[in-house]
């Protein structure tokens, strides 16, 4: 199947041009300026040229039309193409708009059809694989006998019913054949596309940082003149210039306002206050001050130099590179551990989980669910990798740190070139609780030590993230932040501000919702833009 791509006006002047083949595309043109296509939706179109071959999908936004034009009938689903036409658009209007390198547009919109076809590619070889012949039986497994039916008691309105029915619905014990998890690999929810290739390393795709977070065409168009942000409020307020503390004032409200301590905020509009040197001041000229600040906070990017240090680590064949995950209860650990886990396993890397949360109960059988999924989803890889758990049970005490220490020792016998040690969730603000962690740190001594943070856990962050990092002794502390619930707080995102501020620790990641591709790249543009609109 062959397909060409095109970003015209409505004046018909072609922008952009993917596999030049502009000509079929005045089939499209034609019938859309005569109203004689099809609209699948609101400025979505599609006809098919008058040959039964042929099949055209237009997406209009203001004055721009980004077209697909199939050579061959397609199976591909209308709104997996609106989607991506939509993603086309906004990453031409992004990319044109800061005038960006051409050969980068090209790169990224030839990324987002490419992943289009690859929907149908795999479409094709599923279908290929399982031929189903018409009228033949079905092959079926028989179902286990029912025993006795018993009565089963229902309250409906406050009155007990009783049904027919038998207790199989009640059984939830794992002996149904792993009944606990997921039936194939395909019922596992996972989003290749969130990973992108960069030379040999497999990256956290940073196409959202372009895309936003809003799929919907209508909520972008003329949001600037819609928004009745802060930035608007006060430019009206104050017109020009005006006293650089009543500037200072309004800006420090807003920080607060988004989840950012106040002696955080404060320390941010001091440091601005300082650098400026004057006593008056226009709006525009202070937030651009306040979006330099807080860029510059947020901008460390560290996800491509970690790779490069495990890859060196495992040429070297020492000892394995070991991660540590901390955090408070109940923040992610466990799931941002198996979310790195996959990434690690997407660059060729041998993981080797490492149980060492020996307190909470079912917290091993947590792992163990993500491992036999991991390994599931990893058994199709093209490059053969592993990964596994390394538990000894429950415990307290030594119990941990004996645990880690024969789970590294296995790991380098073995040939696993990662270890990534999950750890009991405990309250920052005890210092009981929180005392064993050096023990822990100078006896496992891992490579790197990442703090799983909520992002909404709002001011306190700024102890926790404080806590934690000096938990480990004067020697070291945190590496780095991964910030959860992302996808929960909408521009309340405060808190990853508070927790890089109070430790100088970069943020490895977002995670952004339960599967094991919901991890992000921070778009620190677009934070910046939450905490200052």
């Amino acid at each position: 199947m062959s397909q060409s791509l095109i970003i015209f006006q409505a004046s018909g002047r072609v922008l952009y041009q993917s596999n030049n083949k502009i000509s079929p595309f005045n089939d499209l043109i034609f019938s859309i300026v005569n109203e004689s296509c099809t609209e699948l939706d609101s400025n979505f179109y599609t006809t098919s040229g008058g040959s039964a071959q042929k099949r055209f999908y237009g997406l209009k936004r203001d004055d721009l039309y980004a077209a697909i034009y199939f050579d061959i009938v397609t199976t591909i689903d209308s709104e997996k193409i609106r989607q991506t036409l939509s993603d086309v658009l906004r990453t031409y209007v992004k990319l044109t708009d800061e005038e960006e390198d051409p050969a980068k547009l090209h790169k990224l919109i030839e990324y987002q059809v490419n992943d289009l076809i690859r929907l149908k590619i795999e479409k094709s070889i599923e279908l290929a694989s399982t031929p189903v012949r018409s009228g033949s039986p079905a092959v079926s497994t028989p179902k286990k006998k029912t025993q006795t039916k018993k009565a089963m008691r229902k309250w409906i309105n406050g009155e007990m019913v009783e049904t027919v029915g038998n207790d199989e619905s009640l059984d939830y014990s794992e002996s149904k054949e792993g009944s606990a998890v997921p039936e194939s690999v395909d019922d596992l929810v996972v989003d290749r596309s969130a990973f992108s290739k960069q030379d040999d390393l497999v990256l956290v795709r940073e196409l959202n940082d372009i895309l936003g977070e809003d799929d919907t065409l209508d909520d972008e168009k003329d949001g600037s003149s819609e928004r009745s942000g802060f930035f608007s409020k006060i430019s009206s307020y104050f017109g020009a210039s005006a006293d650089i503390d009543e500037v200072a004032k309004k800006f420090n409200d807003q920080l607060i306002s988004k989840n950012i301590a106040p002696p955080t905020a404060k320390a941010i509009i001091e440091k601005i206050k300082t650098r400026l040197e004057s006593k008056t001041v226009t709006v525009p000229v202070f937030k651009q001050a306040l979006t330099e600040e807080l860029t510059k906070i947020l901008t460390p990017n560290v996800s491509t130099d970690l790779l490069y240090e495990i890859k060196k680590n495992s040429a070297s064949k020492l000892r394995p590179y070991v991660i540590s995950v901390v955090g408070v209860n109940g923040v992610g650990k466990s799931t941002n551990l198996a979310k790195l886990a996959y990434w690690f396993l997407q660059n060729n890397f041998n993981v080797l989980i490492c149980a060492c949360d020996t307190f909470r109960s079912g917290a091993v059988e947590q792992l163990k669910v993500h491992v036999n999924n991991l390994q599931r989803l990893n058994s199709n890889a093209e490059t053969p990798t592993k990964i596994n758990l390394f538990e000894r049970g429950y415990g307290g005490g030594d119990h941990v740190v004996n645990t880690a220490k024969l789970a590294i020792q296995f790991a380098g016998e073995e040939g696993y070139d990662i270890v990534l040690i999950d750890t009991a969730g405990r309250t920052h603000s005890n210092a009981k609780l929180m005392a064993p962690l050096k023990k822990f740190g100078d006896a496992a001594n891992p490579d790197k030590i990442i703090m799983v943070g909520e992002a909404l856990v709002g001011t306190d962050s700024v102890e926790q993230a404080i806590n934690f990092n000096n938990a480990f002794g004067n020697r070291r502390g945190l590496n780095f932040f991964i910030i959860s619930k992302v996808d929960t707080v909408g521009d309340l995102v405060g808190a990853m501000i508070n927790m890089v501020m109070a430790t100088k620790v970069p943020i490895l990641f977002v995670g952004t919702g339960q599967t094991y591709t919901d991890i992000k790249k921070l778009s620190v543009k677009r934070v910046v833009e939450m905490l200052t609109s």
